[in-house]
């Protein structure tokens, strides 16, 4: 930093207070080094002009020390008030509207002998504020300002990041982002709109009586299951109701219940029919060796089961008490029903209809959560596109400012 025109000034902190002090002015930079030579004050301010493109007011902030000695935050020939040093800045202060020192902030640490930080104490404040409104004040009558102000905003413009270009590729990157959520939650639209738009299959005409080959969790030999299969025609799920010996009730079996995917993958396996009105429980749930059985089995992924796999099926309880355990027995019968049902159900030769047809039937529920997303990011949009031409306009203003 290259200071040019040294001038002896005196400055007045209060009516009987004057300090002597050296005032030197960078015409590359626009800082202003105003050196304090005073008894009890000494050290160096630093004043530089905080440029506002587009803005009436002539702001400054005010660095006390001079050049950083090292990449820490110690500078060079730090303020000393009486025997405490002082380190920080202060500001931005409107040069044409200062408020008197009681009112004004200069803020500040005490660095101790010991390298700590402290608060500046109460009086070594109010001297500090005292000395930061006297070398402001003295800026302002300065016949270059203006002068200052522009080598300022010329300097900024030549740093990498300038506030203002910051500014404006921060409101960019929000912009871009908020667009790439639009074009994901949009994409999600059109795929439900093609299965909306798709056409409606025919139906599969099920045979009154379907044999379901089931793994005997006693024997581990493949036997035959029989059931009475219904279809649902409004969301493509077949309900098999049995009335063996062992297993009785209804099992309803579709894709997964809660995909969010336009084409709905996986298997479900619910425990009844439908739900009843108390929603306590299902109608027809199946019993097995006596206990009526709650629940629902829920897997993703179509091609991971098998009529032995997997082991064990989670999310199946009783219905009387929800708190104790299955006996081991129960838990094997109805884990191979369930897997059975499954595996029948995704080899159906038709099974993409029922796909469909579940689709169809969830695109309005499924439809609301990206549209009303849509709808707020558009605003966040508008407001985002908003700021980045306050921030364009910014920029341009501070270009030519520095012009």
């Amino acid at each position: 930093m290259s200071f040019h025109s040294p001038t002896e000034l005196r400055l007045v902190l209060r009516q009987d207070v004057i300090v002597p002090a050296v005032g030197t002015f960078d015409r590359f930079t626009g800082h202003a080094r105003y050196q304090v030579t005073g008894d009890e004050i000494r050290g160096t301010f630093i004043v530089v002009p905080e440029t506002t493109p587009g803005g009436d007011t002539c702001l400054v902030r005010v660095i006390y020390g001079d050049h950083p000695q090292t990449p820490q935050r110690e500078r060079v020939d730090e303020p000393r008030i009486r025997r405490t040093r002082v380190r920080g800045e202060c500001g931005p202060l409107a040069v044409d509207a200062l408020p008197d020192a009681f009112r004004l902030d200069a803020r500040g640490q005490w660095v101790r002998s010991d390298g700590t930080l402290r608060s500046v104490p109460r009086s070594t404040a109010r001297s500090l504020a005292e000395v930061v409104r006297a070398v402001v004040a003295h800026w302002a009558t300065r016949p270059n300002r203006l002068g200052l102000v522009r080598a300022a905003a010329r300097h900024a413009q030549q740093q990498p990041d300038t506030p203002s270009r910051a500014a404006r590729e921060a409101v960019e990157r929000e912009l871009d982002s908020i667009r790439a959520q639009i074009r994901q939650h949009w994409s999600v639209l059109q795929e439900l709109e093609a299965v909306a738009q798709a056409d409606t299959p025919a139906l599969p005409i099920l045979p009154p009586l379907l044999h379901v080959d089931y793994l005997d969790p006693s024997s581990g030999i493949t036997g035959i299951l029989t059931a009475h299969p219904r279809l649902n025609p409004r969301d493509g799920t077949i309900t098999y109701v049995t009335g063996g010996a062992r297993v009785r009730g209804h099992f309803t079996v579709g894709p997964v219940r809660l995909s969010r995917d336009p084409l709905p993958g996986g298997v479900s396996v619910q425990l009844g029919a439908g739900p009843l009105p108390d929603g306590t429980g299902r109608e027809n749930e199946p019993v097995v060796n006596g206990i009526r059985l709650r629940g629902s089995w829920n897997c993703t992924d179509a091609g991971s089961f098998t009529l032995a796999l997997p082991e064990s099926i989670p999310g199946v309880r009783r219905a009387d008490h929800p708190d104790r355990p299955l006996p081991a027995h129960t838990a094997a019968w109805i884990g191979s029903v369930i897997r059975a049902l499954a595996v029948a159900y995704r080899d159906r030769s038709d099974v993409d209809v029922l796909r469909l047809v579940a689709g169809k039937s969830r695109v309005d529920q499924l439809r609301q959560a990206p549209a009303q997303a849509v709808a707020e990011l558009r605003r966040h949009e508008a407001a985002a596109e908003a700021r980045l031409a306050a921030a364009r306009e910014a920029e341009a203003a501070f270009a030519s400012l520095s012009a």
